[in-house]
């Protein structure tokens, strides 16, 4: 069991780890104006994400849960005005739960 425990502990540090550097690689990317780097790097994000939450033992439909909440809450605060001046909060609440 306590291997377990240490091989866990490891995948939580490199995916944090990873995480920086999908962060770092949609920076650059933005920097040079490549957009094959950005959207790699926002989807590396968006997975490690899910991933992360897996190890730190949550379902994915749990994140995807508070997700939507968060966004509900942004939607209702107008957060950076994103959905005032684009509707963008809107958009992607409906893209992520079609049928609510």
């Amino acid at each position: 069991m306590e291997v377990d425990v240490v091989k866990g502990l490891k995948a939580i540090e490199k995916l944090k780890v990873d995480m920086l550097k999908a962060q770092w690689t949609y920076q650059e990317g933005s920097l040079k104006g490549l957009e094959g780097d950005i959207l790699k790097g926002l989807a590396e994000t968006v997975s490690i994400c899910y991933l992360l939450a897996r190890r730190l033992g949550y379902d994915f439909s749990k994140l995807d849960r508070t997700l939507l909440q968060i966004l509900e809450e942004w939607k209702e605060e107008d957060y950076n005005k994103l959905e005032s001046q684009w509707g963008d909060i809107s958009l992607l609440i409906g893209y992520l739960a079609p049928d609510e």
